[in-house]
């Protein structure tokens, strides 16, 4: 259980209580046609050891099969929430399986805080593990000013839940103007290990709303804090908000599940960006069907595409999304210009499809030839080559003008190619 403050209304704080309520803590019922469990939620606030504000709602859960493990360790977010006045409270949450009625309860004290516009302040920071701008919004689905955002109350991000996102709103900006901001990440030591900003930013009015994102595969585990840094660039005044949260470097029990997760967080770029490179390794027909469907359907079989290909079933990792995680990194670190990343080079793409050669020879520019390398594979009974040459010297951009691979284009005067001045067209 979580509790986020928000500016309110008439005085008063809006409170958020945000849970994350694990499936396992159900028991399953087969009724002979289907599996459910159904459950209690009440949350209660206490002030003076008496009731002043409740939410209560059922939880039920439906399944035509037998839930496996990994759909028993799934956790179900829910929120509730209330209007309150500065004071110091205890927000208990009580949770009933009507099948077994075993009982849970968590219990925490608040002190709830005073926010409006009269200075510069901010809410809390919500963390996420999704976080997007929606026009229409999903029944059910959790939504705050105009963002749909699955909250994270346990502040625990992995390989489970790669991203982190955070949602603030930032209060009594003044004028006309800019504000600026810095979010930054420090470790349990104190050290500033992060710092994405500054950020300047035109004032929409009295209030707004900041949002961020990153994925935390890049940091050990541990614990650590993040913190948004606030300036008014007219009145100099400044602010601050903190917020914890754990990285943990758990082995995945479902790659389905989470493989699902980390694109469905990606912006609508960043998947198409995905897509070009997963569409290296598909038919032309799979590409094009990919690419004419909407966005759930592409998540749906990209995710099934890298199923299908998994080395090794047996394991809980997919080892085709660990290759090629791999062989990215490599392109972009070799390849990479100022104009392109090292994944949409030629080279790159033949490095992510094909693996590292066996051997590479590299021929430099000279006054008759520009510069060309011939990368040699040896897992086949005769093997297989390519040719890449840098038509413009300095560059770095070297372009695959043949290949004697079964599935490249061929162009047998290649060696016509590299010579300067030459006329030659490549030969499809």
């Amino acid at each position: 259980m979580s509790i986020d403050q928000f500016r309110g209304d008439e005085m008063k704080t809006e409170v958020v209580v945000n849970l994350m309520i694990p499936k396992k803590l159900f028991q399953w019922v087969d009724d002979g046609n289907e599996y459910k469990f159904e459950g209690l939620v009440d949350v209660r606030v206490f002030i003076n050891g008496k009731t002043a504000a409740q939410d209560a709602f059922r939880i039920l859960e439906k399944s035509v099969d037998r839930p496996g493990l990994n759909e028993r360790k799934v956790s179900m977010v829910q929120q509730s929430r209330f209007l309150l006045t500065r004071s110091n409270v205890v927000i208990t949450t009580t949770i009933t399986d009507l099948s077994s009625k075993q009982v849970y309860v968590s219990t925490k004290n608040v002190i709830i805080r005073k926010i409006d516009d009269s200075f510069l302040s901010t809410s809390d920071l919500l963390l996420c593990t999704f976080l997007k701008r929606e026009n229409e919004f999903d029944d059910g689905s959790i939504n705050r000013n105009g963002f749909t955002l699955t909250p994270n109350p346990s502040g625990v991000f992995g390989l489970g839940r790669p991203m982190l996102y955070t949602y603030g709103e930032l209060y009594g900006f003044t004028d006309d103007g800019t504000y600026t901001l810095n979010y930054k990440i420090y470790n349990q030591q104190g050290q500033e290990l992060i710092q994405r900003g500054p950020f300047v930013k035109d004032k929409p009015g009295e209030s707004s709303v900041e949002t961020f994102g990153m994925n935390i595969m890049g940091l050990l585990a541990g614990r650590y804090r993040l913190r948004l840094d606030i300036q008014d660039n007219q009145t100099e005044k400044n602010t601050f908000i903190d917020r914890e949260f754990f990285v943990v470097k758990e082995q995945p029990a479902d790659f389905k599940s989470n493989f699902t997760i980390i694109l469905d967080a990606m912006e609508n770029d960043e998947l198409n960006d995905f897509i070009d490179i997963v569409g290296y390794f598909m038919t032309e027909s799979e590409l094009q069907t990919l690419i004419k469907s909407n966005r759930a359907e592409k998540i749906v079989q990209i995710t099934n595409f890298f199923e299908e290909r998994d080395l090794d079933s047996e394991t809980y990792q997919n080892e085709f999304y660990n290759r090629l995680n791999k062989y990215l990194a490599i392109a972009d670190q070799q390849f990479s210009t100022r104009s392109f990343l090292g994944r949409n080079t030629d080279r790159g793409r033949v490095l992510i499809l094909y693996g590292r050669p066996d051997d590479i020879e590299s021929y430099s520019a000279n006054e008759e030839r520009l510069s060309y390398e011939i990368w040699q594979y040896e897992d086949s009974d005769k093997g297989f080559l390519f040719i890449f040459i840098n038509k413009e010297d300095g560059t770095g951009m070297f372009e695959q003008i043949h290949s004697t691979h079964p599935n490249e284009f061929r162009n047998y005067r290649w060696k016509d190619i590299i010579v300067r001045g030459t006329t030659n067209l490549i030969d499809f």
